[in-house]
């Protein structure tokens, strides 16, 4: 009978309507605020090389000024010859079309684009990484909170097993087939699995919570986790997200060192402008071309300065991609281990679940014929539905740890 009324509370218990893995994570894609900020970061480099690329072009401005002086000034440079016919006027406006270019900055115009080049590389690269990240976290909420409502539902089965058990050894005690004391027993008994599912549900309740804010809505009901998933497969560890970051960092680095390093060349300039004068009810055409040069000679050290500061963060990280080599071979090979640990677990748990059944049907039989105390069966109920939520947080758990294994090693294809 006990048996029966755990097989029911546990078919009831299962949600006709849940949120799948693969909807989460679809859903958060495109809700979750940490992955559209990512998202956001990578127009914004995109953007930012943009920007530096049109700077190689140079810039067209419209100018213009208007001025008031004291004595009457030429509209115009007065040239020879010279006659009595110059066009003057105290008030004098001006209005024209300005275009200047770089034509040479020392490679720093170059620099730059390329540094918002590589940048823009870093952001798709963390986009990635976020990404992975982000399902990770998922995956890991699910599990938890998978394992955690099978645990629930054994547990809620093994409550209502002891209700059942309460009544029957109640209706015992009346009729002097059993003692007060097994009454007291189930009791107590019953007052901490009671305890138990209230705690689980509140844990699940607060995993349910976090995973709502993960994946950007307002509230998770039930979870759904897929029989069998697809793994990404290992990916070399040189093409991971991680290691590719540090790498363009050390990219954008040395391209920092080149811009430092054009500040000790020459730079030539290009400007051109067209436009007229106006004073007096007269106009006069203005145009004028020519090319700039400026080249420091000694500025107390301030380059100097700036090209050993570059030299420093180019080094820093050489030894960041070092140590996330370092770092990263050594979390694969953790999470190799963990896997291993969690598959042996798997197979440590099904061997006990399996042994404890034969032993709670053992003891049940033993108890219905008078031969066993009524706390070996409770025992023994209690040990086998504990063993069925070890066995399925150890399988959660098993895939969680391949979960972690894909998250590290993802990377570019």
């Amino acid at each position: 009978m006990i048996c029966r009324v755990i097989a029911i509370a546990l078919c009831c218990l299962y949600p006709l309507h849940a949120m799948t893995l693969n909807q989460a994570v679809d859903t958060a894609l495109n809700r979750s605020p940490a992955y559209l900020m990512k998202k956001e970061s990578v127009k914004e480099a995109r953007e930012q090389k943009r920007s530096k690329k049109g700077r190689s072009y140079g810039h067209i401005d419209l100018v213009g000024s208007y001025t008031r002086y004291n004595i009457p000034r030429t509209l115009a440079p007065i040239v020879p010859p010279i006659t009595s016919d110059v066009a003057s006027g105290r008030s004098i406006g001006s209005l024209g079309v300005r275009y200047d270019l770089m034509l040479f900055g020392g490679f720093a115009d170059l620099a730059s684009v390329e540094i918002a080049d590589i940048g823009k590389k870093i952001s798709e690269t963390e986009l990635g990484l976020g990404k992975e990240e982000l399902i990770y976290n998922i995956k890991s909420l699910f599990y938890k909170i998978a394992s955690l409502q099978e645990s629930r539902n054994f547990a809620v089965a093994y409550r209502d097993a002891l209700r059942k058990l309460m009544t029957d050894v109640a209706l015992e005690v009346a009729a002097g087939k059993k003692a007060g004391i097994d009454r007291l027993k189930v009791a107590s008994d019953l007052e901490n699995a009671r305890f138990n599912v209230v705690k689980i549900s509140d844990t699940i309740g607060t995993l349910k919570a976090r995973l709502a804010a993960l994946i950007g809505v307002e509230k998770v009901d039930t979870v759904e986790v897929p029989s069998r998933e697809e793994r990404t497969g290992d990916v070399e560890w040189q093409k991971s997200y991680s290691y590719k970051r540090a790498e363009y960092e050390v990219l954008k680095s040395e391209k920092g060192v080149l811009k430092a390093k054009s500040s000790l060349y020459p730079k030539i300039a290009f400007g051109a402008y067209y436009g007229n004068n106006y004073g007096a009810s007269k106009e006069v055409e203005l145009w004028q071309a020519g090319i700039t040069l400026n080249w420091p000679l000694f500025d107390f050290g301030v380059r100097d300065a700036e090209i050993q500061r570059a030299l420093i963060a180019k080094e820093t990280t050489r030894l960041k991609l070092e140590s996330t080599r370092l770092k990263l071979k050594s979390d694969i090979i953790e999470a190799k281990h963990r896997i291993s640990t969690a598959e042996a677990k798997v197979r440590a748990t099904a061997k006990t679940l399996e042994l404890l059944k034969k032993v709670e049907e053992a003891e049940r039989i033993k108890y219905e014929k008078g031969a066993s105390d009524m706390y070996d069966l409770l025992y023994a109920i209690a040990k086998h539905l504990s063993a069925q939520s070890e066995h399925a947080e150890a399988k959660y758990d098993l895939r969680m740890q391949r979960a972690y294994l894909d998250y590290i090693t993802a990377g570019e294809k």
